[in-house]
């Protein structure tokens, strides 16, 4: 398959956890238009904005951070891909090999990602999903999916075991809020590369399937 990008731009009008206003800011600090010699940015952000990954520090003090993964770490040549729906999930993640690395999930609500909806009534992913993807794929290191966070606004408990059981219980990156309209078939190869913030959280980051 020819590249394609699996992660968003990162602008103005990315959606935001929590739908807060004015979160991201791109402003001017030098323009041509303006009789500067160049142009340049001053660009503020969350770190868990976009596409974007979660690391166990996220939700544990003694958890690993950006910092402590390799580069090869984010080459993934055994790619596990689901399109369906969360009610879906259990029974066909039996039918993908158990070698695979990075297991991506494509429910279609990546369609509303400009809708109020995206962030403020998405599918809930349960925590029983974590142990389930460990126990079939042993080697997983990364479940991405299109929707905003692992935490549904409809059920922030269910959301925080979700993220403890992944993060921490079974060391599974969790990256989120990825874009999947162009992807119809499991990749041969993905690459994810962070943003090189230096031992925090999360990071943004540009994913590319080969």
């Amino acid at each position: 398959m020819n590249p394609v990008f699996l992660s968003h731009f990162l602008d103005e009008n990315t959606p935001i956890y929590g739908g807060i206003p004015d979160t991201i800011s791109f402003s001017s600090i030098s323009s041509i238009n303006q009789g500067d010699t160049a142009n340049s940015l001053k660009i503020g952000f969350p770190n868990h904005v976009g596409t974007h990954l979660d690391f166990p520090f996220h939700f544990n003090n003694n958890g690993k951070n950006s910092s402590d993964y390799s580069a090869d770490f984010w080459i993934f040549r055994k790619v596990g891909f689901l399109n369906c729906s969360i009610a879906e999930v259990p029974a066909n993640v039996r039918q993908l090999p158990s070698d695979i690395e990075l297991l991506i999930l494509k429910t279609g609500f990546g369609e509303k990602r400009h809708d109020e909806v995206y962030w403020k009534a998405q599918p809930i992913i349960p925590a029983s999903f974590a142990p389930l993807f460990k126990s079939h794929f042993p080697n997983l290191r990364v479940f991405g999916f299109d929707m905003i966070s692992l935490t549904s606004k409809l059920d922030r408990s269910e959301g925080k075991k979700a993220h403890l059981a992944f993060l921490i219980e079974e060391d599974i990156l969790i990256l989120e809020d990825m874009k999947l309209d162009e992807l119809d078939v499991t990749p041969n190869k993905v690459i994810i590369s962070p943003l090189q913030l230096k031992s925090v959280d999360g990071t943004p980051c540009t994913v590319i399937s080969f």
